[in-house]
């Protein structure tokens, strides 16, 4: 990206082409650059850019590393935001396309948000433990697990990304209507506030929910006054379940905890 920018700023002072339309500055609207204010071409000559060059073939761990080191100007990159640069190819815009789902929207009704890539990491951490199970899940490191997948992703066939999508557009039918409006929120009975989204409770009952058959489906939406009073009764009663939620969310234990417990609840209403 920095040497684009170079070869950008170096063809405009050159002549080849004016900048793009400027956001605030209006009043230089594409003048090629003789005909800028000397003061403002003076400013553009002198200006030094740092450019660090990532060779061909570096390992992606190092990679991240080094995004990371360097991400400390203006607004730093969030985690999803460092997966969506460094991962090019099919898993930026099927993350996108999945974010923007009718499906997705009204089973967060909106919600979650998408200025920061919110969105595109709750549906990469459904993706991830539906294609990676939870039960093989060990290291601990969710940040790498989720990494994998928009490389699972990128290398996949269309086909592949298609039934994906409709295994996640399943979930989030399924979970609109078991929980309504209040799906993967910590729903506690007697408590008419509305949590936010939950991301751990995201993945964990849509990937559980995927799992299951329309029939399956059909069965919990009709039991869903009693599962969900067994849910917000978990809520309050277990507290290694609400943990398992709430803190390190990315640890073993208690990614094993929160989608053995879902897998056990949903298990009683099913024959």
């Amino acid at each position: 990206d920095g040497i684009q920018r170079m070869s950008t700023i170096r063809a405009y002072v050159c002549g080849e082409f004016p900048l793009r339309r400027p956001e605030y500055l209006s009043f230089l609207e594409a003048p090629p650059f003789p005909e800028l204010p000397g003061r403002m071409q003076r400013r553009i000559r002198e200006t030094e850019l740092l450019v660090n060059v990532i060779e061909h073939g570096t390992p992606e761990e190092v990679m991240f590393n080094i995004f990371t080191r360097i991400n400390t100007g203006g607004a730093p990159l969030n985690a999803q935001e460092i997966r969506h640069a460094l991962h090019r190819g099919p898993a930026r815009n099927f993350l996108k396309k999945l974010a923007a789902s009718e499906a997705f929207q009204t089973a967060t009704t909106g919600s979650v948000g998408g200025k920061r890539m919110q969105d595109r990491e709750c549906v990469l951490r459904f993706l991830a433990f539906h294609m990676d199970p939870w039960e093989k899940y060990a290291t601990s490191n969710l940040d790498a697990q989720l990494r994998r997948a928009m490389q699972r992703i990128n290398e996949m066939s269309a086909d592949r990304r298609a039934r994906l999508e409709a295994d996640f557009v399943k979930a989030m039918t399924a979970a609109h209507g078991i929980f309504g409006d209040r799906s993967f929120r910590k729903v506690r009975l007697g408590n008419g506030r509305r949590s936010p989204i939950n991301k751990a409770l995201f993945e964990t009952w849509s990937v559980e929910l995927a799992r299951c058959s329309e029939r399956d489906i059909e069965t919990l939406v009709e039991h869903r006054r009693e599962l969900q009073d067994e849910f917000s009764s978990l809520l309050v009663e277990d507290q290694d379940f609400e943990r398992s939620i709430s803190v390190a969310t990315g640890a073993r234990r208690r990614v094993k905890k929160r989608f053995g417990t879902v897998r056990n609840l949903i298990g009683k209403f099913l024959p």
